[in-house]
This record gives structure tokens, sequence and C-alpha cells, in this order.
């Protein structure tokens, strides 16, 4: 069931993304023919300057689009009047929200492939690839000599955390919409308010426990934020501990708190 839940999230979720996505990639081809002509004045120049404008609002489209769909996806189809169907169907909630976090996930990174192969589009001449090829051998080099053998494993822990951090957010949006509909009014409002109040929060413990583990290392708050080998593991741990957290919680609100009045 939950690979149809999937399904059926991609194609609600696809018919406005997917096009955005393509209309971004043809920005992209149109603008390095454009940038190839050799014009610095007159009409065409005009509208070179006026479509590499388009492609940069294009490629903020894509991430806050990306981003609000996500959103409104969750917020219509679980809290709103579709919810009285959704919640009827038989599934579990638990099965409701993993096909929302999987979908979420996969169109984010979706958008930063898409954004990516547009600006390779764009820009991919052979002098551009060269000067990205020695940016990253400066910084591999850099990194092999501050850490040595273990740059690799800090390199996989910083992806990890990456990945986890994206989860960690799509997982606070839900458990905040959850949460501000336990309200009887205004729920929107109070959904804004459990975002701003759990990522506080959440900020505030962080923050303590790194100044404790300051003091029982004997080491400044600075230092021991500088430091990867430190920072990263822990980092990864929080925001595990979050993700359980923020996934739980909505999870038992939909089972045991839903209120879709």
């Amino acid at each position: 069931m939950l690979g149809k839940l999937i399904k059926h999230e991609i194609k609600a979720t696809g018919r406005i993304l997917f096009p955005l996505y393509l209309i971004l990639l043809l920005l992209s081809v149109v603008n390095r023919v454009l940038t190839s002509i050799e014009v610095f004045s007159g009409p065409l120049n005009t509208i070179k300057v006026f479509m590499l404008s388009v492609y940069g609002l294009s490629v903020f489209a894509s991430f806050v689009v990306t981003f609000i769909v996500m959103i409104l996806r969750f917020y219509k189809n679980l809290m709103s009047d579709e919810g009285y169907l959704m919640f009827t169907i038989p599934v579990k909630p638990n099965q409701l929200i993993n096909s929302k976090i999987i979908v979420s996930f996969m169109l984010n990174i979706l958008s930063i492939i898409v954004v990516a192969a547009s600006l390779f589009i764009l820009l991919g001449t052979s002098k551009n690839i060269e000067m990205i090829k020695q940016i990253w051998d400066y910084i591999y080099i850099n990194l092999k000599l501050s850490f040595e053998d273990k740059y690799a494993v800090l390199l996989a822990e910083l992806i990890f955390m990456i990945i986890l951090s994206l989860i960690q957010q799509i997982l606070l949006i839900y458990v905040s919409i959850a949460v501000g509909h336990l309200f009887t009014g205004h729920k929107v409002l109070g959904s804004f308010a459990a975002y701003i109040a759990i990522n506080t929060v959440g900020q505030i413990l962080v923050t303590i426990i790194i100044s404790i583990l300051a003091v029982i290392n004997g080491t400044s708050f600075e230092a021991l934020d500088s430091i990867p080998q430190l920072l990263f593991p822990f980092s990864i741990v929080v925001s595990i501990i979050f993700c359980i957290l923020f996934y739980l919680g909505t999870n038992y609100i939909f089972n045991r708190k839903l209120n879709l009045e």
C-alpha cells in the first residue's frame, strides 16, 4: 500500500513540479546559446540579460516551489477536508507519513539535481570544468593534509549529516502542522507558532548540550564547534534524535489527537 501512496503522491506533485523543472532545463539551453553569441549592445544583448534574469528566477522558484508544494500537499491532503478520506482508507497513519516523507525527500533531491544539471548546461565549458576540477583538487589536498586518513570518513559524515538535516526539516514542518491542528481555531497560525517554538527549543537544547560537553572536555564552545571530528558525529546523533521525536509526535497526533474540524 505504501507503494501506491507514493505513486499517487508523485503524480499529484509532478503535475506542478516536473513542468517547472523542464522549463528550467530549457531556459539553461536557451541561455547557453545566447551567451555563446558575442554581442555587447543592441536588442540581442537586452534579450540575453532578460533571459538570464528569467533563468535566475527559475532557479530560485525551483527550490521555493518545491518547498511550498511539500508543505501544501501535507496540509491539504491530510489536514484539510481531504483528510477525512485519507484517514478512512485502509492504511495506517504512519504509512501516510512515510509516503509524504519519501516523496518530499525525493523532490528536494531532484530539485538540487535539476538545478545542478541546468548550471552544467549553462556554464559547462571546458574552461569552467577545468576550474572546478582545480578547486576540487585543492579541497581534496587540504582535507587530506588536515585529517590524513580520516578525510573520507569526515566527507561521508558530512553527506549523511546533510541528508539527515533535510529529513529533519521535513519532519519538523510535519509535526508543526500536526500540532497546529490541535487548536480549535487559527490552525495555520498555530502551525507557524508551533514551528517557531519547536525549532527554538531544539536550538536551545543543542546549545546547552554543546556547552556542557565543552565544559566537561575542558575546551571553549568555539573550539569544540570548530572540530569536525566531534561536531559531525554529534550533529548526526542530534538529527537522528530529532527525526525520531518529530516522527513519533506526528504519528501520535494522527493516531490519538487528530482534529480535522
